[in-house]
């Protein structure tokens, strides 16, 4: 074919199922006899389990099995903290928090079989901000967890402590010493659902010889196999987890959730038992991006530069550690909360703090949203103390090449202050603005950086007797657009049509290895794993095109989907003539370990906003968005990813929040939660950046976590811009920013 495949805006391939309803997601799973699984859930913050009735429940007609904690496993559980129960044994720690379960004919008989189990509690004392749960007289939330499983950033000396994180460089006290100035604030976020549009579902059946199928809505299906496999005490070849189209993650579906009860409700009636979440149940308890508190303290020059930075994070876990899967057991942006800036001095520490509220989780750039708010405010607090111009201030303490981070990593390649000025240059930095009637308008401006995903995968490509590539993969696709992207990596490397590369998503006991989708680690790992692949399969077909016409393997090459003959360029075997030479499948299989490499992308937004004179309001009038990238492998995709990250950012800043009363929470539907809607988008300009490299197939980069992280810093800054009001906490209400003009900041 004339021309490339790599950077085409090419359709998903899933898109003609998905709008016109033939996608089937985990909910749409109906098997034979299937029975409904409903659990209790506590309406304790905190308190001893001291008895559990559920003969009224076992009585109810349609009911087929109900459980408790003793008849499950008793092993905790948790992707790296191994800290949690699956059903609540001797006591529990927050309002959610499962008890028992139920599986029964219908929905209904279910959701009536848990209101007649009768719970016994005594209640315990709570805490719920984690600078109270790491005092000397906080309750004990965990007195048995020296004994727990863990990482290595445990931390058994400090109170309530899941895991604590450092790093640093230079020496911190020095770079004080020699600060002319040093400023001091503390930035607080808050509560949020991911805000998927589908609800977590599974489907568990187990058959007479205790084979095990689950049909689940989860990122990392050999991961969930691995881990039920180690729970359930069973061997991985007698678990078959089956793939499944998914309505959002952002992080969250990456856990066991419902599937243990599942199988052992499956186990005790012999029928397949479905879960399927409400949003109620969501928002109550699923897997929140953590709140934060996060204290800084900076040393500045007086032209500006900066000297020293102390960085405390503490992030609200929860009442469990068990959902975060960093192999260090926290959260990674902590090691983002000095930034983007080129500091000699550091000290960065994050702590994850167990407290009675839901347990926290995985979103969209995990730690980086609460850290880079509090930088990019912080940043700009300083600027003005400073009487510096806000976007001269960062661009005088940029990274630039040669410099290291704040953790003392190297970076190559670094694109920040070119992201900077094409920020200021789109967005006419510096000029005046129209101001409405009645409002007052404001310009901020917000910087960050982040880093490429790392992880392991593999696939095989395999060559149709018709000609057609088809590619066997284990990836559950979760909305990124991963598929369209595989087939170009393909139809580029054979220079084919890329309709004739077929995509076929297997279970877990057929497919080739994949550690999941997370982490934007997609086309940097799957990428460059197909790639392999790919060239494995070409050259296994040149061999044969050699050995067919009996010369050496130097004497053929690939054009045009075609093997060529070099010494007869007449002579041409197609793809489908090459599947005729053999009696065998011809496959090529690629596999690819990544790790995380020192090239950074770099991102930076200017928010434009009108503020209310008389309410608070803000309206985010404008946004202008700029990005570093290499080659790109499907920019339909890849402007995707930028805008859905700058619309999660924009219901982080102004509006999403889970609001809890002394540890319930109070917005459990989504009238009460609101996520934002067209009418709330502002106009996008986006400008990409032309970098050097990527670490990713054809040199490309990562983009999933772009755009989330630096929006409400933006708007929090140009709100200031415009009315005084310095909001420190999230997200911005007008009632805060009222607040704000009529009593000062």
């Amino acid at each position: 074919m004339a021309g490339t495949i790599i950077g085409q805006p090419l359709p998903r391939v899933e898109a003609a199922a998905k709008v016109s309803g033939q996608c089937r997601y985990a909910a749409d799973v109906v098997r034979p006899g299937t029975l409904w699984g409903r659990v209790l859930r506590s309406p304790m913050p905190h308190a001893r389990v001291l008895k559990v009735d559920v003969e009224k429940a076992r009585r109810l007609a349609g009911v087929k099995a109900v459980i408790t904690a003793a008849d499950m496993n008793p092993k905790l559980v948790g992707a790296t903290l191994k800290d949690m129960p699956l059903l609540a044994r001797d006591r529990v720690r927050y309002v959610g928090e499962e008890i028992a379960a139920v599986a029964a004919v219908d929905r209904d008989v279910a959701e009536e079989a848990v209101g007649l189990i009768d719970v016994e509690y005594e209640p315990l004392p709570t805490v719920y901000d984690p600078l109270e749960a790491i005092a000397p007289d906080a309750p004990l939330l965990h007195p048995d967890y020296a004994g727990y499983e863990g990482p290595p950033t445990k931390a058994p000396d400090l109170r309530n402590v899941q895991t604590l994180v450092r790093g640093a460089k230079g020496d911190i006290a020095r770079g004080f010493a020699e600060a002319d100035h040093i400023f001091e604030n503390t930035f607080r976020t808050q509560l949020v659902h991911q805000g998927y549009i589908e609800p977590y579902a599974c489907t568990v059946e187990t058959d007479s010889a205790g084979r095990v199928a689950v049909w689940v809505a989860n990122q990392a299906m050999f991961k969930l196999r691995r881990v039920l496999a180690a729970y359930l005490e069973l061997p991985e070849d007698d678990i078959t987890i089956h793939p499944s189209n998914m309505g959002g993650s952002f992080g969250a579906k990456d856990f066991l959730t419902h599937v243990p009860a599942a199988y052992y409700l499956s186990r005790a009636t012999g029928k397949p038992v479905k879960f399927v979440k409400s949003y109620t149940e969501e928002l109550m308890a699923a897997s929140p991006r953590h709140p934060a508190v996060i204290r800084l303290r900076t040393g500045v020059m007086k032209d500006g530069t900066l000297r020293a930075w102390e960085g405390k994070t503490y992030y609200n876990g929860g009442a469990y550690g068990a959902y975060k899967p960093n192999p260090q057991g926290s959260m990674s942006g902590a090691y983002m909360v000095a930034g983007s800036y080129n500091i000699p001095h550091t000290l960065l520490e994050g702590y994850c703090v167990y407290t009675n509220q839901v347990p926290g989780g995985y979103f969209r750039a995990p730690g980086e949203t609460q850290t880079l708010f509090a930088v990019e405010n912080h940043m700009d607090m300083m600027a003005r103390e400073l009487g510096m111009d806000p976007l001269e201030f960062r661009l005088r303490n940029a990274l630039k090449d040669g410099d290291t981070r704040s953790t003392g990593e190297s970076l190559r390649d670094a694109r920040a202050v070119d992201v900077l000025r094409r920020v200021a240059e789109i967005s006419g930095w510096g000029g005046a603005r129209e101001r409405a009637a009645g409002r007052v308008s404001g310009r901020g401006v917000a910087f960050g950086d982040r880093h490429v995903g790392h992880g392991e995968s593999s696939f095989e490509l395999r060559l149709e007797r018709d000609g057609a590539l088809r590619l066997l993969s284990g990836v559950g696709d979760q909305g990124v657009g991963a598929y369209v992207m595989h087939r170009q990596v393909v139809a580029e490397t054979f220079r084919v049509d890329p309709d004739d590369v077929l995509i076929e998503v297997r279970d877990t006991s057929s497919a080739p290895y994949d550690q999941g989708i997370k982490g934007a680690r997609g086309m940097h790992i799957e990428g460059q794993a197909i790639l392999e692949a790919s060239r494995a399969l070409k050259e296994r077909l040149c061999a044969l095109a050699a050995g067919y016409w009996k010369i050496g393997p130097e004497g053929v090459s690939w054009n045009d989907g075609a093997v060529v003959h070099e010494g007869s360029p007449d002579k041409r075997l197609s793809l489908e003539e090459l599947a005729k030479l053999s009696e065998e499948p011809i496959t090529g299989y690629g596999r690819f370990v990544g790790h995380k490499p020192d090239v950074y992308s770099f991102q930076a937004v200017v928010a434009d906003v009108d503020v209310d004179r008389d309410t608070g309001a803000v309206a985010v009038d404008r946004l202008y968005f700029v990005y570093d990238v290499a080659n790109i492998i499907n920019p339909l995709i890849h402007q995707g990813q930028i805008d859905g990250g700058v619309v999660q950012g924009l219901g982080y800043a102004l509006m999403e929040e889970i609001v809890l009363d002394d540890g319930r929470p109070t917005t459990v539907s989504l009238g009460d939660y609101k996520l934002p809607n067209v009418r709330d988008l502002p106009p996008l300009t986006t400008s990409l950046v032309q970098a050097s490299e990527g670490p990713g197939p054809f040199g490309t980069k990562a983009v999933a976590e772009a755009g989330i992280s630096i929006i409400a810093p933006a708007i929090v800054n140009a709100v200031y811009d415009a009315t005084g009001a310095r909001i420190t906490d999230l997200p911005v209400t007008a009632e805060k920013v009222f607040r704000h003009m009529t009593e000062g900041s």
